[in-house]
């Protein structure tokens, strides 16, 4: 799962990378995109994704917004029959307008208005005591970095097999953009410019597969951005990696990680400290600051009806790095083992 070609051959990225590709036969194939763009003049914010699980017969659609006075706006839907050769989901579409340069999203559905994003604990009855309000969203999303990532091959040059229960992420790819364009949201209505990430994986994916990860991604501005990610991996190997872009024309690998993560009294994350080292030998020091926080959840049902469930915590970030101030989501997920615990935080991560 390391997407510099340092330990493992990764296919070079092609133009068609950046649409759907076909459905391959594996029962879990997933094809989806991750998309957050952050406004932080306005503490204003939001993540949207799209999902195909073309051979379980399903898609999935979330559209989750920060809102400035601290309401979380969410929605989620699994439709059927959806084409998996296109990244949209009930009402929710990611589109290319210039591979890996510009892309459109919009959405146009329900949302769910919370005071907070706590309540997602018991989503059922967070929905019934929020009833939906009709949600417009259109952004115009443009690349200010390469994009990082690839397909991961194994040593005859085929698309890497992960090993059957660990299947994640074998091809990958995450872009650091900036973005503008319009939220509507029942009767209030907001114009949005900021920066942030678009994520896009394909292959076979169980999100129980690993113990846990902890996802970094912050765009500062059209010369500066970073992707850090520290993955306890299924096999027990620790992998920490990313990317910085620092104005060059080329993305600068992250050589290593150091994380300090902060929990409230509510065990959610509140923020953290990073060091990293990039490829040239210079250290960088990060602050993060959690502002508002969403506990996300993926359960999958066992063959003895037991059921297996990961935990993914969505928070909107305040990041600060060499006297500079960004915003961005930092993402940590821990499977929940058998005692109940969030493996991560667990392990002291």
């Amino acid at each position: 799962m390391d997407y510099s070609g340092r330990f493992r051959p990764v296919r070079p990225l092609r133009p068609e990378d950046d649409f759907n590709h076909p459905v391959e036969a594996h029962p879990f194939f997933n094809e989806s995109r991750y998309l957050h763009l952050v406004d932080g003049a306005q503490g204003l914010g939001g993540w949207f994704r799209v999902g195909q699980r073309a051979n379980q017969g399903f898609g999935e659609m979330t559209v989750c917004l920060y809102l400035p006075d601290g309401r979380v706006g969410f929605h989620h839907a699994r439709p059927q029959g959806v084409d998996p050769l296109r990244a949209e989901a009930a009402g929710l579409h990611f589109g290319v307008i210039e591979p890996f340069a510009q892309r459109r999203l919009t959405y146009r559905g329900p949302l769910h208005v919370l005071p907070h994003g706590a309540l997602m604990e018991d989503p059922r009855a967070a929905f019934q005591a929020h009833p939906a309000v009709d949600c417009e969203v259109d952004l115009l999303l443009d690349a200010v970095a390469p994009p990082h990532g690839g397909e991961l091959l194994d040593d005859a040059g085929q698309p890497y097999d992960e090993g059957e229960g660990r299947y994640f992420a074998r091809a990958h790819i995450d872009q650091s953009l900036r973005g503008r364009g319009r939220i509507t949201v029942g009767g209030e209505s907001w114009t949005l410019q900021g920066h942030g990430l678009i994520d896009h994986s394909w292959g076979p994916r169980i999100w129980q597969a690993i113990p846990w990860y902890r996802w970094f991604p912050c765009t500062f501005g059209p010369d500066f951005a970073f992707c850090l990610m520290v993955v306890r991996q299924a096999d027990g190997r620790l992998l920490k990696t990313g990317y910085l872009h620092d104005g060059g024309p080329a993305l600068l690998h992250v050589e290593e990680i150091a994380l300090e993560s902060r929990y409230g009294a509510d065990g959610y994350p509140a923020g953290f400290h990073l060091r990293f080292v990039d490829e040239r030998g210079r250290k960088h020091q990060v602050e993060g600051e959690t502002v508002n926080a969403l506990p996300c959840r993926h359960v999958r049902r066992l063959a003895d009806g037991r059921s297996d469930r990961t935990r993914i915590m969505e928070s909107l970030t305040r990041y600060r790095c060499g006297g500079r101030e960004g915003w961005g989501l930092a993402e940590y997920m821990d499977h929940v083992d058998a005692q109940g615990r969030f493996e991560g935080m667990a392990a002291g991560w």
